[in-house]
């Protein structure tokens, strides 16, 4: 008698990769992260530089430097945030064209590209979060030296005899 070998799914034989559009986002965030990385480092100098010598840098100029990269950040936020958007659109698309060409209906038909297609999306929302709330930081430690040194400022100038 011959055996008969277990019916089931061989994922050694399954040779899926991943859509260009795929790849090229995640090289893209790959990107956008490194960027964001180096704009972030440059942001915390600024702001360390802003608690440290007073006399030595011009504060109005290190503000305007440090909320200008603030800026850069949020707006590399949304060109992250639109093309993932992009992205994800087309890879749908594609998806259920698949579908539609192979007369496929059935979960299991419409899940395995769509998990694929969220997966990237995924990734594209967790790395426009990270770099949204990091410029959410840094605005609020920027706006409290700002407070502190207006603050500071006041009271010197208090102080200072009049006449």
């Amino acid at each position: 008698m011959q055996e008969v070998g277990q019916v089931g799914w061989d994922p050694i034989s399954v040779n899926h990769h991943l859509p260009w559009a795929s790849k090229l986002l995640i090289l893209y965030l790959l990107v956008v992260a490194a960027t964001s990385i180096v704009k972030s480092a440059a942001v915390l100098r600024l702001l360390r530089s802003l608690s440290r010598d007073p006399v030595r840098v011009s504060r109005e100029y290190v503000w305007e430097m440090c909320s200008n990269k603030i800026r850069q950040l949020r707006q590399l936020v949304f060109v992250t945030l639109f093309l993932t958007v992009l992205v994800t659109t087309m890879l749908v698309r594609a998806s259920l064209m698949q579908i539609a060409v192979k007369e496929a209906a059935g979960i299991a038909a419409f899940s395995g590209g769509i998990a694929e297609v969220l997966t990237v999306f995924v990734l594209g929302i967790l790395v426009c979060t990270v770099i949204y709330a990091s410029c959410a930081l840094y605005e609020g430690a920027l706006s409290r030296r700002r407070t502190l040194w207006n603050q500071s400022t006041t009271n010197t100038g208090d102080r200072q005899p009049k006449g």
